[in-house]
């Protein structure tokens, strides 16, 4: 049975280390159903705390339709960014913004998950320096959403020192493996 990919690209350079390690991702899962979603390209607007979805379940803006059903439906998540000034990208950090729709649901409904589809998550990040520590900081905001998400953070994966002595190889080889062992045990 095919699986439901959902990459959320959230890297401005095209040929990036961020994006060559999605490429690399969506290679691993070419016999599946794979959307990308690239946050700059689609630059969704962010949250201004209306309270719209508190009453509405949904979110005032209409820009993110399409990729919140999409990712209802997705079986895995793979959201990647490059680290800047300690987490994720903006469009990244303003699409975890835009879940409160999610969020809001949840806590007025007495702590309901409001997707019912369990899902797996994967982090990937580059970082121009060693970026452990920001990649901390955002495995744990990462694996805060998830909570409410009805998602399992299941593995993270950083390529550090892009800007020096990048190890995209270790990085890349610590992907394949993983999601590999991954697909062999479904």
């Amino acid at each position: 049975m095919n699986k439901s990919i959902l990459v959320v690209r959230g890297s401005a350079r095209k040929k990036g280390y961020t994006n060559l390690l999605c490429d690399e991702i969506c290679n691993i899962y070419k016999n599946d159903s794979v959307t990308v979603f690239d946050a700059y390209a689609e630059n969704p607007l962010p949250c201004t705390g209306c309270n719209f979805c508190e009453n509405a379940g949904k979110c005032i803006n209409r820009d993110l339709d399409k990729f919140f059903e999409c990712f209802e439906n997705a079986d895995v998540i793979i959201f990647a960014s490059p680290v800047y000034n300690g987490t994720f990208t903006s469009p990244v950090k303003t699409l975890l913004d835009r879940f409160q729709v999610y969020y809001t649901g949840f806590y007025a409904n007495g702590k309901v998950q409001q997707i019912k589809k369990h899902r797996k998550a994967y982090l990937v990040a580059a970082s121009g320096r060693d970026g452990e520590k920001a990649f901390d900081y955002m495995q744990k905001q990462l694996a805060c959403s998830c909570s409410i998400l009805n998602i399992q953070l299941v593995q993270s994966f950083l390529c550090p020192f892009t800007d020096t002595e990048p190890q995209y190889e270790k990085a890349l080889s610590e992907i394949i493996r993983s999601l590999h062992n991954e697909e062999t045990q479904k």
